[in-house]
């Protein structure tokens, strides 16, 4: 049964995020570029919660702002926490997000730095709470960053097969190792990719124009609109992760349809795909247990849709229960899997998808730290994979992403319930 992203919820749950979170994990962790967050002082807790949530070293402060700025004003806190930060450097980037005291109240931030006795190169976006979600925040933060993109290079966008990838996030379990497993993937093809965005650093950004094919995951159409009308840049979208050899068919089909790439190249992705198939047989004796198997998963829609096509379609497991913590708003009908519209919560209230949980007859659960009490509770396992999670760390290039992220997938998978068992 097919439910819309209209059918969701109104509100912010206090287990989600908002507009605020969603900015901020776009943009934060940039090197050279400081992000400033124009809010209470309350919120400096939020960025050191954000900072442990992620493992993405973030360059951020806040301008604290005081109950005496609701009727004041908190431009001169704006104006000094901005000199104290950049009078004394060279290069001066700032991305400048406004929470909701200094967005009702109607501050003018941009005025503010105009008025600074320094130049300054910034981008401000408005993140007040009721703004928008934490999936609208992240898409405008992406958006955004169309205006540090400079003009193409003729000799390298002539000269290099090059793609920017626009979306993936990296500080979800396994973030950074799934970029890699696209990049790494897209070289078997003889294909070189020119920026990420999400971005680390202001030189990523600044060379975006010199790729020759926007992929976008979920996130970043906005981006990618603007750079097609720009510099005529073309793009695909995906609106699924491509996890499982599905996904990665579907996304090498795609890029060489895209590039009007040779098919020869596909070869070595064929036989890349063979060897993990090779190693998956190696747990003939403990696939069939997953067959019928019921799961819930929770998690970002494009994390979603990618995931529960894997488990549904290569692993013959039954996905029972959808919880899309966050979405891009770029995605109007959704369409899992034929499900029940009472099987799918769409930002909504996180406990009336705990109480869903404990009816149905669930074996494993793909989630978050937000499921780890229940998970406990009912003696189902648990596999973290999507934001936020700050119980455990990833210091090995091992992906859930692509080819090499099906072999750790089941290899998650199996010991998991093992553990259980």
């Amino acid at each position: 049964m097919e439910k819309t992203l209209g059918d969701r919820i109104d509100f912010v749950d206090p287990a989600e995020g908002d507009k605020l979170l969603g900015a901020f994990r776009a943009v934060c962790g940039i090197r050279g570029v400081v992000v400033l967050i124009h809010a209470p002082v309350g919120c400096h807790w939020g960025v050191n919660y954000i900072e442990r949530l992620s493992s993405i070293k973030t360059n951020a402060t806040i301008s604290a702002l005081r109950e005496r700025s609701v009727i004041f004003g908190g431009e001169e806190n704006l104006r000094r926490t901005i000199e104290i930060i950049f009078k004394r450097r060279r290069r001066r980037y700032l991305i400048l997000l406004s929470g909701s005291v200094p967005t009702v109240i109607g501050e003018d931030c941009r005025g503010t730095v105009g008025c600074l006795d320094f130049p300054i190169n910034f981008i401000n976006i408005d993140c007040g709470g009721y703004l928008g979600k934490m999936g609208d925040g992240f898409e405008e933060a992406l958006c955004a960053l169309f205006e540090w993109i400079e003009d193409p290079d003729p000799k390298i966008r002539g000269r290099v097969l090059s793609v920017n990838l626009i979306g993936l996030q990296r500080d979800i379990v396994k973030g950074r190792a799934g970029v890699e497993e696209i990049k790494r993937m897209l070289a078997l093809l003889g294909i070189r990719v020119n920026a990420v965005f999400p971005p680390s650093t202001l030189s990523e950004i600044r060379r975006g124009s010199n790729a020759r094919l926007n992929i976008v995951f979920g996130y970043g159409k906005g981006l990618a609109e603007r750079m097609k009308q720009r510099w005529e840049t073309p793009y695909i979208y995906f609106d699924a992760y491509p996890y499982g050899t599905f996904g990665v068919d579907e996304l090498v089909e795609a890029v060489m349809n895209g590039l009007k790439i040779d098919v020869v190249r596909k070869n070595k992705i064929e036989r890349e795909k063979e060897k993990v198939l090779r190693i998956i047989k190696k747990a003939h004796l403990y696939l069939p247990s997953l067959y019928g198997l019921g799961v819930a998963i929770s998690g970002d829609l494009p994390q979603v849709k990618g995931m529960s096509r894997f488990l549904q379609r290569e692993l013959g497991m039954e996905i029972q229960l959808l919880n899309i913590t966050s979405a891009p708003p770029s995605i109007g009908a959704l369409n899992l899997n034929n499900f029940s519209a009472s099987n799918i919560f769409i930002q909504d209230s996180w406990h009336r998808f705990a109480s869903k949980l404990r009816a149905e007859n669930i074996g494993l659960i793909f989630g978050t730290d937000l499921e780890r009490r229940i998970s406990s509770e009912l003696g189902i396992p648990l596999i973290l994979w999507s934001f936020p999670t700050i119980s455990r760390i990833d210091l090995t290039s091992n992906p859930y992403l692509g080819l090499r992220g099906v072999i750790g997938l089941v290899e998650e998978i199996v010991n998991s319930l093992l553990n259980y068992g």
